[in-house]
């Protein structure tokens, strides 16, 4: 994974020690607001007593401040996302926010604890937007927090679109009407439908790419089979798509749309990590793994690695592991952290060029 991240790379890249890492876990209900706030205070009051036992209060002081002042944010405190990890040190602070289940910890030392950035999990950006694809319609939900939205710009259903596609078309002999259209022509009304799915799939078509060719804007398709089938039959090599659930979402619950999304994401990481270790086994077939720390970090420090990998049971931090870990983010190295049960004792493996 690379980070795109300016402000952290250039945190990340900063010499000034202390480094404070603050990793906690979240829970967006309303009512465990209180809570997740109440768990960073503890954390922080963890940091503060490190701080104070072993470095002089010039070099943190003004970390603690910016770290103080998030207790003032209560929206940071109720995002979706799983966790919150926060860096910072005396020259900046920057807050990552993760799709994976934490333990909470607090680190202070020589480097900044970056292995939960680069879990599978977290391995690339998440579309903006889940679309559910109907016939004539769609509902867009914000994948933050999957609350129901509208796209500006774009009709939601094909009776908003199909007056200005009906003023400068003529696709059959007859005539057409509104909402509750009366179907005059030489073709039957489920043959009109079809026809005006395909319509209003081509104008979806253009503008879900006109977002993503502007903003980057990407997207889970969902639905029911047989209708995202004719869509991706038709676009589905489309850059903006960023998944597909053949499953519709509507009349869904949150709780159960949650799931869903869940369910798709953690077949999306399986799917990964079996990959990382077809690579690694090919890699060693090839006589380009190797697995000595201090060959790892020589590697490293001269550019030749193209993967490293860090294995560990996702319940502890190592920090010559993490140390490595910061380098490889510098140097843009592909870099991937798994968790594993098998794990018990951390170890490292890197593919060389």
């Amino acid at each position: 994974m690379k980070i795109n991240n300016d402000n952290l790379m250039r945190l990340l890249a900063s010499d000034v020690e202390p480094k404070i890492s603050i990793i906690l876990p979240i829970h967006p209900e309303t009512p465990q607001i209180e809570e997740n706030i109440l768990n960073y205070k503890n954390l922080l009051k963890d940091v503060k007593k490190d701080l104070e036992l072993n470095y002089p209060r010039r070099q943190w002081d003004q970390a603690v401040e910016q770290l103080e002042n998030l207790l003032l944010d209560r929206q940071l405190f109720s995002t979706s996302k799983k966790a919150l990890i926060i860096f910072a040190n005396n020259e900046a602070m920057e807050i990552s926010r993760m799709e994976h289940q934490v333990l909470p910890k607090a680190h202070v030392g020589t480097t900044f604890l970056v292995q939960d950035l680069l879990l599978p999990e977290e391995s690339g950006a998440d579309p903006e937007y889940l679309i559910n694809l109907s016939r004539d319609r769609i509902n867009v939900f914000n994948m933050d927090n999957l609350k129901e939205v509208e796209l500006e710009g774009v009709h939601g259903n094909f009776v908003d679109y199909y007056p200005d596609f009906d003023a400068n078309a003529n696709l059959n002999s007859g005539s057409y009407g509104g909402k509750n259209a009366i179907y005059h022509g030489h073709r039957t009304k489920s043959e009109e439908q079809q026809k005006d799915q395909l319509i209003y799939y081509q104008y979806l078509d253009r503008k879900l790419g006109s977002m993503y060719q502007r903003e980057g804007t990407t997207f889970l398709l969902t639905g029911l089979p047989e209708v995202l089938d004719v869509y991706l039959n038709n676009y589905g090599n489309s850059k903006y798509i960023d998944g597909v659930i053949h499953s519709s979402m509507l009349n869904l619950s949150h709780r159960e749309m949650l799931e869903k999304v869940n369910e798709y994401k953690n077949f999306e990481t399986v799917a990964l990590i079996e990959k990382i270790k077809h690579d690694l086994h090919r890699a060693d077939n090839q006589e380009r793994l190797i697995s000595d720390l201090d060959t790892i970090n020589f590697a490293l420090m001269n550019r030749d690695i193209k993967s490293l990998i860090s294995f560990n049971d996702g319940t502890s931090y190592s920090v010559e592991h993490n140390k490595m870990l910061v380098q490889s983010i510098l140097n843009k190295t592909n870099s991937q952290v798994v968790y594993s049960q098998d794990a018990a004792v951390p170890s490292m493996s890197a593919i060389v060029y």
